[in-house]
């Protein structure tokens, strides 16, 4: 029986219990930082964006955003890892470093460099017996003679101390090399070179606190203590003589036990289904009403019986009593002790996620000791600092700074971070390129490390070429969503979420993302088209439009041109105006006028002209159909230029706007050009940049490879003052999923959410996004029969029937894979 508690314990304490500690690897600090890994955000079932593949650390944006736009002003922070794994200590690290970065900026904190600001690091891998030795390792003073100066040899004799001294706790300590070193630097008051930027004023001390009662002492509360005798005695060492526990006196005793006399150690019905599901793999997340062949109402009535579970649940809360003791002393010692500067302290604890996980175990018993001590604490100071603390990481840290130097909390709120390791994702099960790798090998009879290989490759590409795609499948799997999202759902009933922030990452230490990897990620311009396929892409594009050009002067279905320009937006007025004879060429999936509102005298810009139907529209709006030319030869506002890409649509446009008695080329003309060269096409014309007052597209910009190009160029072709309309379809997300071979249109749709930025970085001023309300799919109850055959010559159609490779198509819903709007912009 000891043995199997003895066991279990361990299970608990470690989460990662089938990693072979010995045979971890000890990457170095770049090499930790190469892996594929995600950040997620439980409230907003999203991740922490950021793949910096121009950084000497990829991990590093990630970071940086987690720590500047959400934890900088955190009080508290606690960090639920498996111990000794080399991945969760990387991050840790940038973690911390980045975090120390933050509080020992000058510029941010505001405070004497001569006190600078502190982080608290409390660590389950060392015992409170421990804190002489971390004190004598992090200052190596005259003092402390036993740790030498050099970090190297230092780090040496922590370890050898470690295990010779003590070796009660039994953690492997060198995955934590860097990180402890680190926090050495900062205490002997070594410059912090992790981030080059910093300043010489710049300075966050990080100390080392021993978190845990020594591991020994929770096996013996199972061996030695099956009385309430016995248990008094044991309890009264652990608090009166080796003060691992508050004593009999203390107002803290109060959090301790459930009630004076069983001496049974306080918990709760949902942490101790969540120790259980540890131990038994229990699903604590469905709508199941039955765990173990319990219901929740016969799991409750068995918690007074005296099983192995719940002696190794006393040993579990032994251990978490005792840290969020530790932790509550720390910082009230801290708060009452008087130096200014003390009001920016921060505190990050690191211990194994069993042990933090749903913010229940130390959490609560951190907040159950301030409240006892903030209630029952007979100094009124006393219990004024437990309240302030208390009230202080009782919320979410602030996600930007409000005074928050100003006041004495120095930094509010706490949040949990959480890990989970790839493989339990099972993407080998989900992501059909994998799926389809799979089956391939197995039909070839292909073997395990070639399977394992392909495997690999696959999901660095996902990682590198389609993070938000790899976010998708990871935020659906149950195995991350019912702790994460869905916690409240099932028997357990857990207020909060397994952690605020996830860190999922992939424990295959073969799978490493080298500069190869990297390069082929900068090299890239878009997850879907290399510069040569992009060429083509434009060049099939031109061919297709030529040849509706050749073809758009045989009679159309005028009915259903009609049907669909009602259905986007366009007005009786507008569709009489085109008329018959012209109205059937449309082309376009929403309609720009209505947000451009044209005025009267205005320049306008038309590009992907087509054949012709806006640039009409806007000659009316702008008054230049009717406006008398100024004198031979003069080209002035108001007047409309509309570029294609397809001579034949210019010809036949060309043709057009003479027959319908414009002035051509004064009033109106139609170049064939480029938007990614725009110059060009005007210098053909003698047209300068910066000549128009508003540009509108229409479904040109689905098919444009370099967006970032073409809107540039819309900008420059702006006059200050000048706006644009442009109608274009989006891709909801930022990926097409990669495993279906998608029409060469949809690839090159941008993203929704990429527009808005990219065009802000360009320089338009008051930038929306304005839904086109036009759908992707419409009925249209016009009758193809009877429509003028041309005597047996078919007009050239770009859209049509999907192809056979396509037919995938029809069982989407193509609104809610994609969006038609309008992105409107002005050049102030």
């Amino acid at each position: 029986l000891n043995d199997f508690v003895h066991n279990v314990m361990l299970m608990v304490s470690e989460p990662s219990q089938e990693r072979n500690i010995a045979d971890n690897i000890h990457m170095g600090e770049e090499e930790m930082n190469r892996f594929v890994h995600r950040i997620l955000k439980s409230s907003s079932a999203s991740s922490i964006a950021g793949l910096g593949s121009k950084s000497t650390h990829p991990t590093a944006p990630a970071v940086q955003q987690l720590v500047n736009q959400e934890l900088q002003h955190a009080k508290l922070l606690y960090f639920g890892e498996f111990h000794s794994e080399s991945r969760i200590v990387a991050f840790q690290t940038e973690l911390i470093k980045e975090w120390a970065n933050c509080l020992g900026s000058s510029s941010s904190v505001g405070l004497d460099k001569n006190n600078p600001p502190r982080i608290h690091l409390i660590m389950e891998h060392f015992s409170v017996d421990m804190q002489p030795m971390l004190d004598g390792y992090a200052s190596a003073d005259a003092t402390h003679k036993s740790f030498s100066e050099d970090d190297e040899k230092a780090f040496e004799e922590l370890i050898t101390s470690y295990k010779n001294d003590f070796g009660t706790e039994g953690h492997d300590l060198r995955p934590y090399r860097n990180l402890l070193q680190f926090c050495r630097q900062t205490t002997k008051g070594e410059p912090n070179n992790s981030c080059p930027e910093n300043n010489e004023e710049a300075s966050c001390e990080v100390h080392v606190h021993g978190g845990f009662i020594p591991r020994n002492h929770a096996a013996r509360l199972n061996k030695e203590c099956p009385d309430a005798s016995s248990k008094i005695k044991f309890f009264d060492e652990m608090s009166s003589q080796r003060g691992y526990l508050p004593k009999e006196s203390d107002a803290m005793r109060n959090a301790l036990f459930e009630d004076g006399s069983s001496f049974k150690l306080r918990g709760s019905t949902e942490h101790r289904l969540l120790i259980q599901s540890l131990m038994r793999g229990t699903d604590l997340y469905s709508s199941s009403e039955v765990v173990e062949g319990h219901s929740a109402e016969e799991a409750d009535e068995a918690v007074d019986e005296e099983t192995p579970m719940s002696r190794l649940y006393q040993a579990q809360l032994l251990k978490d009593h005792a840290m969020g003791f530790r932790i509550a002393s720390l910082m009230l010692d801290h708060y009452e002790a008087g130096r200014d500067s003390l009001s920016s302290d921060r505190y990050i604890v690191i211990a194994g996620f069993g042990h933090l996980k749903h913010h229940m175990g130390v959490p609560e018993c951190v907040n159950r000791c301030l409240r006892q001590e903030a209630l029952l604490h007979p100094n009124e100071q006393r219990r004024a600092s437990a309240m302030d603390l208390l009230l202080s990481i009782s919320r979410r840290p602030l996600s930007t700074e409000s005074n928050i130097h100003q006041n004495k909390f120095g930094g509010n709120g706490s949040a949990l971070i959480g890990c989970q390791m790839m493989y339990e994702v099972y993407l080998e099960d989900k992501y059909p390129p994998m799926i389809d790798a799979a089956e391939e090998a197995s039909d070839d009879g292909a073997e395990d490390d070639g399977a394992e290989q392909t495997k690999r490759k696959l999901l660095k590409d996902l990682y590198l070429q389609h993070p938000k795609l790899l976010d998708e499948y990871l935020i659906k799997s149950p195995e991350i969503s019912g702790p994460l999202l869905h916690f409240a759902n099932g028997i357990a009933g857990f207020e909060h979420p397994s952690a605020d922030f996830l860190f999922v990452y992939d424990e295959d230490d073969d799978n490493i993302i080298d500069g190869t990897d990297l390069d082929k990620t900068n090299k890239s311009k878009c997850p879907f088209q290399t510069d040569s396929a992009n060429k083509d892409v434009k060049d099939e594009t031109a061919e297709a439009y030529e040849q509706v050009g050749k073809t758009a002067g045989m009679k159309g279905n005028v009915a259903k041109a009609r049907a669909i320009m009602s259905q986007i937006g366009y007005t009786e007025d507008d569709m009489a105006y085109i008329g018959d004879d012209d109205i059937y060429n449309f082309q376009g999936v929403a309609n720009p006028h209505n947000v451009a509102k044209i005025n009267f005298g205005e320049a306008v810009l038309d590009i992907g002209s087509g054949l012709g139907i806006d640039s009409f529209l806007a000659m009316r709006d702008c008054g230049a159909d009717t406006c008398q030319l100024a004198s031979e030869g003069v080209i002035s506002a108001p007047f409309v230029v509309g570029v294609d890409l397809a001579e034949s649509e210019v010809q036949h446009t060309t043709k057009r706007a003479s027959e319908r008695g414009y002035s051509v080329p004064q009033r109106i003309q139609f170049l064939c050009g480029d938007v990614e060269k725009l110059d060009k096409a005007f210098s053909l014309k003698n047209l300068p940049m910066e000549t128009f007052d508003v540009c509108i597209s229409n479904g040109a910009f689905c098919l444009v490879p370099d967006k970032f190009k073409a809107f540039e160029n819309v900008f420059k072709s702006l006059k200050p003052g000048g706006r644009m309309a442009i109608s274009t379809t989006t891709i909801v997300s930022d990926h097409l999923d990669p495993s279906f071979e998608w029409p060469v249109c949809m690839r090159m749709f941008a993203s929704l959410e990429s527009i808005q930025p990219m065009c802000e970085r360009i320089g338009f001023k008051n930038v929306r996004i304005v839904d086109a309300e036009s759908p992707m799919e419409m009925e249209i109850p016009i009758d193809e029969e009877g429509v003028n055959n041309n005597n047996g010559r078919q007009r050239f159609k770009i859209h049509g029937k999907y192809a056979d490779q396509f037919e995938f198509l029809d069982n989407m819903d193509m609104d809610e894979l994609c969006k038609v709007v309008t992105v409107y912009g002005e050049k102030l």
